[in-house]
């Protein structure tokens, strides 16, 4: 499974959505008012050690779209908060290092159907044999 699979399965699994229905990658349906989609922003491998593993950083941009704007707002600042919290995150296929979200929510105006599209910018660390 690749890693923005891996994180979609995430927002399924903490409740944000349904993947397929209101959660997708690479881009969004026009006519879903209400969802979220990601979008890989590559990464780069930061760690290796002497034996060959490595730890690899990836940067996912997770986008959310709603007719309510304060939806939108209090939407991703609940991710964000979620991310950035003390738990241990875990991501399906991955032996997780760190999930955070790297930069806070930031309003991406409206798109062509006046629905606000917000943006929330994320690194997935993990550990690689």
């Amino acid at each position: 499974m690749n890693i923005v699979r891996s994180f979609a399965n995430f927002l399924e699994n903490r409740g944000y959505g349904t993947f397929g229905d209101d959660i997708f990658i690479g881009g969004a349906p026009l006519e879903a008012d209400v969802c979220w989609w990601i979008v890989s922003g590559g990464g780069s491998s930061s760690i290796k050690n002497q034996t060959g593993e490595r730890v690899k950083d990836y940067l996912v941009s997770v986008f959310y779209r709603n007719v309510d704007a304060e939806d939108v707002y209090e939407s991703l600042q609940e991710l964000e908060e979620d991310l950035n919290s003390k738990e241990c995150l875990e991501l399906e296929d991955y032996e997780t290092v760190e999930v955070e979200a790297v930069s806070f929510p930031a309003d991406q105006d409206l798109d062509s159907e006046d629905r606000t599209v917000g943006l929330l910018q994320v690194n997935l660390r993990v550990y690689q044999d």
